[in-house]
């Protein structure tokens, strides 16, 4: 093994752990979709129990967990030989792996479910669709008032730079090598103190614009059960919210903790620690609520009657499994069709405006983040 400190070894094992959580979750999307949803294709509800659709299932399952257990294995063997060197890089190979080889081998298994469609003659003889237009007796997500709790680790990140800003050095540590030294230093100016500050503000802003797109999204409600699929949805959307705002002002405390490494009061590397624990926690959550209630609330439907027929069929709208594009659907976010959460309406005009003006708002933090 390299010469590398005690604690950084520690705190690469803990970032190690990103691989089997990433690929478990990936490994698991098949079975959390609604049952009338197979590899992002429309099927019959009791279609799921299918031999077919049961066999591609675990063949995907298989695949990406013994793949992921490869890569674990790989970035493992990287921190007993060669952490400073090889660790990372192959940890960010691992992920690309498992992201976009998901992705891939998912529109392999989506070709092969078409197919089966066709042979099975499985076809939407209705269009259906179900909304309530009275008060939904389904649980409801967190309002947007919750978002409030984002201002006290902002509050806090401010003050401690603002106290702590004397107590910093002239030059401040910024970066660490996987030795565990400092590697980078900028010069002290109110605006590079600030900096924890800016970056919690800009965390907690999109914590709260997802919060706003999971309370303007369409609602996935099932037209064969409409007041069961209404109210597991309404768990799922409110389940996701709670995560959403306890989680992410969890996180955003990370404020803090960079402010006191800026003070000298605990260093760069003691600070990763808390860090990291953080995000474990955080997938963790995220994983264990995911498998409870599925996309959609899927899996709290699990025991209830499965309806023979299709009442609709929209696979045209999705291309490539998921991306969804509709023009005459007034909805700006849509559940996902493979993956747990939501996705936007790529047929909406002001779905671009949002894209755009997101990714002009993100290059410009990162930006003055690297000119900081």
């Amino acid at each position: 093994m390299q010469n590398v400190d005690g604690l950084m070894v520690l705190l690469l094992g803990f970032v190690l752990l990103l691989v089997p959580i990433v690929g478990i979750l990936a490994a698991a999307t098949p079975y959390l979709m609604p049952k009338r949803e197979c590899f992002a294709v429309t099927i019959p509800d009791a279609a799921a129990c299918d031999p077919e659709v049961r066999r591609l299932k675990r063949s995907f399952f298989a695949v990406v967990i013994t793949v992921t257990l490869l890569l674990t294995a790989a970035c493992g063997a990287c921190i007993l030989f060669n952490p400073e060197h090889a660790f990372l890089p192959m940890l960010v190979v691992s992920v690309l792996i498992l992201g976009i080889g998901s992705y891939g081998l998912m529109l392999h298994f989506r070709q092969k479910t078409i197919a089966l469609k066709r042979a099975r003659g499985w076809v939407a003889k209705t269009a259906q669709r179900a909304s309530f237009v009275a008060e939904e007796p389904a649980p409801r997500p967190l309002s947007q008032t919750w978002d409030l709790l984002f201002l006290i680790p902002i509050t806090v990140t401010a003050l401690i730079c603002i106290v702590g800003y004397p107590l910093m050095p002239d030059h401040i540590a910024t970066n660490l090598d996987l030795a565990g030294q400092v590697s980078h230093w900028v010069e002290k100016t109110p605006l590079s103190a600030a900096f924890p500050v800016l970056a919690v503000v800009f965390m907690d802003a999109c914590f709260a614009f997802s919060h706003w797109t999971i309370l303007r999204s369409k609602k996935g409600i099932d037209a064969a059960r409409p007041a069961a699929s209404a109210w597991a949805y309404g768990a799922f959307a409110r389940a996701q919210s709670m995560l959403l705002v306890g989680l992410g002002t969890m996180i955003s405390f990370v404020g803090p903790i960079i402010a006191l490494s800026f003070m000298g009061v605990i260093t760069m590397l003691q600070a990763l620690l808390p860090i990291l624990i953080m995000l474990i926690v955080v997938l963790v959550a995220v994983i264990v609520v995911t498998m409870i209630y599925g996309q959609n609330g899927a899996r709290l439907l699990r025991r209830m009657e499965d309806p023979e027929s299709m009442p609709v069929d929209d696979d045209r709208y999705w291309k490539l499994g998921i991306f969804y594009w509709n023009k005459d659907d007034a909805s700006l976010f849509v559940p996902e069709r493979f993956g747990v959460g939501w996705t936007a309406n790529l047929g909406r005009p002001a779905v671009w405006a949002i894209i755009v003006g997101f990714i002009v708002v993100t290059v410009a933090f990162v930006a003055f983040s690297l000119w900081v």
